[in-house]
């Protein structure tokens, strides 16, 4: 079972920059490669795959060194969910996809637990995260599992959360009461049990 864990957390002074740095970079990365599919599209008839932009994302790094700084999974992921929406934009005709604004209600990214599944983790009234290290929480909920990713988010008050997606959780056992219940659906109750409570 997969759960998510969401936690306020506290980033420092110098934190806090690099998560500026980090919303920004995410940004101008999405909003370039759409530009560049866009155009390539024009020019040629096809569009880029997420494989083409990330290789091209490489050779963009050595231009601009500022994008060296934040996380490099975090501008991956602002390449697969450029892709996720191209796919949408074919699968489901949902609207092409929109270029990120400044002026966002909530700016956020997306980072993934390496290999060694030590990128993130939850120590106490702290959180390791790439690049970051270790930020302040004061939740005291300990999150179950094996921690597959994280998402760093601002919201417009300004303050900092981050959702820990989690697998291998344990599901909560319920006690066994012997007990049998039926259940009718119907139009003008959505169910209606055999001891005759209606939902």
């Amino acid at each position: 079972m997969e759960r998510a864990y969401k936690f306020r957390i506290y980033p420092n002074k110098a934190q806090k920059l690099l998560l500026a740095k980090t919303f920004g970079c995410v940004r101008f990365v999405y909003n370039y490669y759409l530009a560049k599919r866009i155009e390539v599209y024009k020019a040629e008839g096809k569009t880029l795959s997420y494989y083409d932009c990330n290789k091209d994302l490489t050779s963009l790094k050595q231009e601009l060194e500022w994008l060296r700084e934040p996380d490099k999974n975090a501008l991956q992921n602002a390449l697969r969910n450029l892709d996720s929406a191209y796919k949408r934009l074919f699968k489901n005709h949902s609207g092409f996809p929109k270029f990120k604004s400044k002026k966002m209600h909530e700016y956020s990214y997306r980072t993934n637990n390496g290999n060694n599944d030590a990128s993130i983790m939850f120590c106490g009234k702290y959180i390791k995260l790439p690049k970051l290290g270790m930020v302040k929480t004061r939740d005291k909920q300990i999150p179950q599992g094996r921690i597959l990713n994280a998402t760093i988010s601002q919201v417009p008050s300004g303050k900092y959360y981050v959702s820990l997606c989690c697998t291998d959780v344990e599901p909560q056992q319920y006690e066994k009461t012997g007990s049998v219940i039926g259940l009718d659906l119907g139009l003008k109750e959505f169910a209606i049990t055999s001891n005759g409570d209606k939902i």
